[in-house]
């Protein structure tokens, strides 16, 4: 190779040899310009750790809910207005774009990326987090990711949220649970729904075992709910016979 360029250099024909020669001039300077920039990339990926968080994932609205009980929220001067989350009419997040912000002692940098293009049948654009902090130890990013499930998990316990299906399932975005201490009820109605609605979250495992979608009505007028708990009753004893006799077990 070494030989071909000394034999195309120093031939007769000076307009190819000057021509290769300006060739590779410039092609030492890109890279020799380019270096710098890849030399500084090699060591950010070398010293700092990612995470990518997607609109399609349930983590996406999470870290949103996470970014509301944040104290740098109020120092980020492009925001976006939401009104999807749970517990917040009208929530400021960060707005697509890079920023940067310091959590238990390190900086973190977020890229907030939304698409031009929109999604077929929703009409929404695809949109993704992407959180950076410096370190090489993933316990930081399992820590950061325990604390945004944990500030999911209290939200959940403290608001109601509605799902629609049309064509899929869409979050209805202006339901707002109501009290129960705003419902008219008999004496002793309200003692008995409650005792009601803690034995069916504690039925979860019976709802599973029998192969049924975990799910309860409730009935206000009294004597209608005292005969359909009498059907469901028959009903889960049927039940209760016919996967017994199924396992050969005596009934």
């Amino acid at each position: 190779m070494f030989e071909f360029l000394k034999h195309v250099l120093g031939g007769q024909n000076q307009f190819a040899s000057g021509g290769l020669l300006l060739m590779l001039i410039g092609s030492i300077g890109v890279f020799l310009r380019s270096l710098p920039v890849r030399l500084w990339n090699w060591i950010v990926d070398q010293t700092t750790m990612t995470i990518t968080v997607k609109d399609d994932d349930a983590a996406f609205t999470w870290v949103k809910e996470w970014f509301l009980e944040q104290p740098f929220m109020k120092r980020i001067r492009q925001v976006d207005l939401d009104t999807t989350l749970r517990g917040a009419e009208l929530a400021l997040i960060p707005a697509p774009g890079s920023h940067w912000f310091w959590h238990v002692g390190r900086p973190f940098w977020v890229w907030f990326y939304r698409s031009d293009d929109t999604k077929s049948r929703t009409q929404r654009r695809i949109e993704s987090l992407t959180f950076r902090t410096i370190g090489r130890d993933r316990e930081i990013l399992k820590n950061f990711v325990k604390e945004i499930v944990a500030c999911h998990h209290r939200k959940v316990r403290v608001a109601s949220y509605l799902y629609v299906y049309d064509d899929g399932w869409d979050y209805v975005q202006a339901y707002s649970p109501r009290l129960l201490d705003s419902v008219i009820l008999k004496p002793g109605e309200k003692e008995h729904l409650l005792q009601d609605i803690e034995k069916f979250r504690a039925s979860r495992a019976r709802y599973r075992s029998l192969g049924v979608p975990c799910h309860r009505g409730v009935v206000r007028d009294v004597h209608l709910r005292r005969e359909l708990d009498g059907v469901q009753r028959q009903d889960s004893q049927e039940s209760d016979e016919r996967c017994a006799a199924e396992r050969g077990d005596p009934v």
